[in-house]
């Protein structure tokens, strides 16, 4: 029973007190505590008490989960064993919307300004117009906007279900995947910290549409949440690319012909992220990037953490 249940970790050895997981989060947790120190030093934090705490009680709770399970004797409780480890591979799951949602505190610490006018302006050379307000202005029929609205809306059922779906059928493959998506998350969440970005709902007109109730089903769903959404920036690179990206590349190595399926998904995600208006072109190339450089940087670093390449 230990050596099947030892099987179910997260790159947690014999002897090692932390994950590969907790690793990451750690460090992620360190580097957002630096930052905002520096942004109250400068005085350009936002509700920093909050946000400070905040990072440091999720350090803490990843030190107690790491501390339960070394120094608790569960070896004769095995489904408590399994849930604990359970917990300790799937926590980021849960912070990742925390997370998300502490940056505005720190966004504005580098750059006092927003950098959306440098980004438009890169947009209008590349194609000679703004695609985030004018494709979904030339293609406005009913079908094309509920189209795009549900290809957006798609990245929330691709995240929960290829996870699930490793999870019963090839566990190595969930733990791979769910270390791939938190690494790429943590590196967006840095980018948002550092480059200052709203994306195309900056432009008054494409604001305005976002938060319209027109269309159908999907098109309703997503102005639904952005209109009960606050946060202000966290456009470069486009997350939902990057993570969408990760998400085909797990698929096509695990379950080919569910990576075909999420691979023509992501296609329309990364268009769906420009022609819904929430990001700029140049936002969702750079999410294709980074989710593709993330998942293989994401299997390397894993690797190298659990010392298991040389």
């Amino acid at each position: 029973m230990p050596g099947r249940l030892s099987s179910h970790t997260n790159s947690v050895r014999p002897g090692r007190f932390l994950s590969a997981i907790d690793k990451i989060t750690l460090l992620y947790c360190a580097w957002f505590v630096i930052y905002i120190t520096i942004g109250i030093i400068l005085g350009r934090a936002v509700d920093s008490g909050t946000h400070l705490l905040r990072h440091l009680l999720i350090a803490g709770f990843v030190l107690l989960l790491a501390f339960i399970e070394r120094n608790s004797d569960l070896s004769q409780k095995p489904n408590h064993l399994r849930a604990l480890r359970f917990i300790r591979g799937i926590y980021p799951v849960a912070l990742f919307p925390l997370f998300y949602t502490s940056l505005h505190s720190v966004c504005l610490i580098l750059f006092p300004d927003w950098l959306d006018p440098w980004f438009m302006e890169l947009d209008r050379k590349i194609w000679g117009y703004y695609p985030s307000l004018d494709w979904g202005l030339r293609l406005n029929s009913w079908f094309i906007q509920e189209f795009f609205h549900f290809s957006y809306f798609s990245y929330y059922l691709m995240i929960i279900g290829l996870p699930i779906h490793l999870y019963i059928k090839k566990k190595p493959a969930f733990q791979e995947l769910i270390f791939n998506l938190t690494f790429v998350f943590y590196c967006c969440y840095v980018f948002y910290s550092l480059i200052p970005v709203v994306g195309g709902r900056i432009l008054t007109d494409a604001y305005q549409l976002t938060l319209s109730y027109r269309g159908g089903l999907f098109t309703h769903i997503m102005a639904f949440i952005y209109s009960h959404s606050g946060h202000w920036g966290g456009a470069f690179p486009s997350s939902h690319v990057a993570i969408a990206v990760v998400l085909t590349i797990a698929a096509l190595k695990f379950t080919r012909r569910w990576g075909y399926v999420f691979g023509v998904a992501s296609l329309f995600l990364t268009i769906a992220t420009v022609y819904c208006h929430y990001h700029w072109f140049v936002d969702a190339v750079a999410g294709l990037v980074t989710g593709v450089l993330g998942y293989y940087a994401g299997n390397w670093i894993r690797l190298k953490l659990t010392g298991n390449l040389a």
